[in-house]
């Protein structure tokens, strides 16, 4: 029988029978040991807990200790350690680490608001017999699908929006001479268990040179882009598959960068690249199964309809599929988001976005009756950040239906998630840092990302 508990950081103690730890005697030893096992990543994730918290699906697995009232975190021992270091930092006064690496965790620590974590969501279990079935299948891998199962590459990417690999692998698959039967038994065994071997081929200096492919990053993700004979560069893909499919290259054999250009130089001469480049296209788009035979013909402009589509130089495009905001410095903002040169005026491009953001979360809250402000368990009054007011709206879009959680993706992990180069704490540091630039392509991502918001805010048109 399990219970559900809501419990302070002082109320839980580092499990010292730890599978990760040894033998270890004290609640400081195993305070030090998890630091060890590679404080980098100790480091990475006390920022991490710092910027966004815990994890809000998962939980600590607790026991009750035999005595003094706590409980002993049989499972997320990691998570408790990086808190009590946030909340505590002369926890560490208590452990053998050296000062050189005990820097770098007390400037982690530094500026860490303990109120955001009064309590820690628990599932606290009779004994350890009963935690363990269950952090067994949470550590030993799928145990044939019991276990949780790890992502590979082509999950990963899939879920990313990272076309780079799947878009090649979709034109191989369009284009070269396989009958159904042959392709779908080569796209599975490399898409289940290879892809992380085509695309350290794909992704290599060498690879990218010799087949001309370039990657356009767009608001959505990765799109891989080919500036060679599509006839050719099927050919040459399509060995490429082949050796990854039948063993001849893997992470053994070709992993290093002289092994991947060696490989490349190694290729048929009729495999060899020839001639100048071409203007690059997207994979996605070339198909050269289309027959253009009853097709009629037309004089055109070249220059117009080869290649990519031309990005746009403006931070905004001229026309928006949302309503000018009702106040006449919305208008202005929205004006000079449609104007102003992103390459150019990147830091000034940076200020505009951040104001329309901040004036379309601000207008859709006051139109919806959002409060900006929130109260703490002490009885404090604060109000909400930037930040904060993006989730909130996000979550009230979504729950709404106004757009689907797939709509609102983009705008969560480019703008409201702290790792995205153009997200509220980005902008933020582009205001503030005194050397922090921006891009002038994160600009733009970011504010397509945040379209739904400002159609939400305003309307589409």
């Amino acid at each position: 029988m399990v219970e559900y508990l809501q419990l302070s950081v002082d109320e839980l103690l580092l499990d010292e029978e730890n599978p990760r730890l040894g033998s270890v005697g004290s609640q400081s030893e195993a305070l030090e040991t998890l630091i060890r096992l590679n404080p980098t990543h100790f480091r990475n994730m006390m920022i991490s807990i710092k910027k966004n918290g815990l994890d809000p699906g998962d939980n600590l697995y607790v026991i009750e200790a035999e005595e003094d009232g706590d409980y002993i975190v049989m499972d997320g021992n990691r998570r408790l350690s990086a808190l009590k270091v946030l909340s505590g930092p002369d926890v560490l006064d208590g452990t053998n680490i050296s000062s050189t690496m005990k820097s770098p965790l007390l400037r982690a620590a530094a500026g860490f608001d303990l109120d955001e974590f009064n309590t820690v969501r628990c599932v606290c279990f009779d004994d350890r017999a009963e935690a363990d079935e269950w952090i067994l299948r949470r550590h030993t891998g799928d145990m044939e699908g019991e276990g949780r199962i790890n992502w590979g590459r082509t999950e990963i990417q899939r879920f990313t929006g990272d076309r780079s690999v799947l878009d090649v692998i979709d034109f191989v698959g369009r284009n070269a001479d396989y009958t159904d039967e042959e392709w779908e038994s080569t796209k599975s065994t490399i898409e289940s268990k290879k892809s992380s071997n085509i695309g350290r081929l794909l992704d290599s200096a060498a690879g990218r040179n010799h087949l001309g492919i370039s990657i356009a990053k767009e608001s959505e993700g990765k799109t891989p882009l080919l500036s060679r004979d599509p006839e050719w560069a099927v050919l040459v893909l399509k060995k490429i598959i082949e050796d990854v499919r039948d063993g001849v290259v893997d992470s053994r054999s070709h992993n290093t960068a002289s092994e991947i250009e060696q490989y490349f130089r190694s290729l048929p001469k009729n495999l060899q690249p020839k001639g100048k480049k071409l203007i690059p296209k997207a994979f996605k788009e070339i198909n050269l199964k289309v027959s253009t035979s009853s097709i009629t013909p037309k004089k055109v402009n070249q220059s117009r309809t080869r290649g990519v589509p031309k990005l746009r130089r403006t931070l905004a495009p001229k026309r928006n599929s949302f309503n000018p905001p009702p106040s006449e410095k919305g208008k202005r903002l929205l004006h000079e988001a449609a104007t102003i040169d992103a390459g150019k005026l990147t830091i000034s491009s940076a200020f505009v976005l951040r104001a329309f953001i901040e004036l379309s979360l601000n207008d859709y809250m006051s139109a919806h009756n959002i409060p900006s402000n929130k109260k703490k368990k002490d009885g404090k009054i604060f109000e909400l950040t930037l930040s904060q007011r993006a989730d909130a709206v996000m979550k009230k879009i979504i729950d709404e239906g106004i757009a689907s959680r797939k709509d609102m993706h983009g705008f969560y992990t480019n703008v409201v998630s702290n790792s995205a180069s153009s997200s509220i704490q980005s902008l933020n540091g582009f205001v503030h840092n005194q050397v922090q630039i921006p891009t002038p392509e994160a600009l733009r991502a970011g504010w397509d990302c945040c379209v739904p918001v400002f159609e939400a805010a305003y309307g589409k048109i």
